[in-house]
């Protein structure tokens, strides 16, 4: 079995579209059924492979550990592979991000994956830092004469910053985003540029959760180092139906596509701008018989 298949696992942060092109690429190449693979796989349950890669049932361990043996995985490959299930079964968050960065460091280790996914994996981390994003929307705005001059952009960058950063944190943010392709320096004018980054919902969602997390964080900390005219914070707590939330969703979707339409618009933007939206149930009824509005009334 392990002769016929020769797709990295490394490539992978989703076992299931792991699990599909595997199974593609074994049925390919020697026209197996889905039955035979199975057995050669030592995977046991009536449509095993199909309830997995229709999401009705998750990947057990065990039966991970049993696909790892029957490929001839070697150790790291084992482990990936475990970790890549945890990974995709896991619930918790925090976990999921501890998990996460054992699939990343697991890819850094090994040489093959280090060759081909090493500039992919630094580019998931653009939202590793809350200024990386900032920094990127406010090189562009910059005079050429002050991005002529690299020995005080940092610094100046720097004080620009709410709140302030260091000139180094500056200057490794600047590296940062030239070396992964989301800025270039055109001799003195940076140009925003847009690398492809294909990552799977559940990857981004766990790289996404710390970085809404620490601007959280950083509005709390700026709120009073701002006058009321340069920033807008407001609230509102009202009750819901199921229904009546994910429309607030959807306009809530729509409303940041008409603020990005604005952005898009403007031809002499002095500012970079943070806008963050949370809309979150503080309360929900549970085990609450409904009362009985049919009969009479008293």
């Amino acid at each position: 079995m392990a002769s016929v298949s020769k797709i990295s696992v490394f490539a992978y942060f989703d076992y299931v579209e792991y699990l599909r092109d595997l199974l593609n690429n074994l049925q390919g190449e020697s026209g197996a059924s889905l039955r035979s693979i199975q057995n050669a796989l030592r995977v046991k349950g009536s449509a095993f492979f199909t309830r997995i890669l229709d999401g009705s049932r998750p990947l057990s361990i065990e039966n991970s550990k049993n696909i790892s043996e029957a490929l001839g995985f070697n150790t790291a490959e084992k482990d990936y592979f475990t970790n890549l299930v945890k990974f995709g079964n896991e619930k918790n968050v925090d976990k999921r991000e501890d998990l996460l960065k054992k699939l990343l460091a697991a890819r850094r280790d090994n040489q093959e994956a280090t060759q081909n996914y090493a500039l992919k994996d630094s580019a998931l981390q653009f939202f590793g830092k809350w200024y990386y994003p900032v920094i990127r929307d406010l090189l562009p705005l910059l005079p050429e004469s002050a991005c002529k001059n690299k020995d005080t952009l940092a610094q100046k960058i720097g004080r620009m910053m709410i709140p302030t950063l260091k000139a180094n944190q500056v200057q490794g943010a600047i590296n940062y985003l030239i070396e992964n392709g989301f800025i270039e320096d055109h001799d003195g004018r940076f140009v925003v540029s847009e690398p492809i980054i294909s990552t799977p919902p559940r990857v981004r969602s766990t790289l996404l959760r710390k970085y809404h997390l620490k601007n959280l964080e950083i509005n709390s900390e700026v709120y009073d180092a701002l006058d009321g005219n340069e920033r807008s914070v407001s609230s509102v707590t009202c009750s819901l139906s199921k229904e009546s939330f994910e429309k607030v969703r959807l306009e809530i979707a729509q409303f940041r596509d008409k603020i990005l339409a604005i952005a898009r618009e403007d031809r002499n933007p002095d500012r970079v701008c943070h806008l963050g939206i949370q809309f979150v149930p503080r309360a929900i009824l549970k085990d609450v018989p409904k009362d009985d509005k049919g009969g009479d009334s008293e």
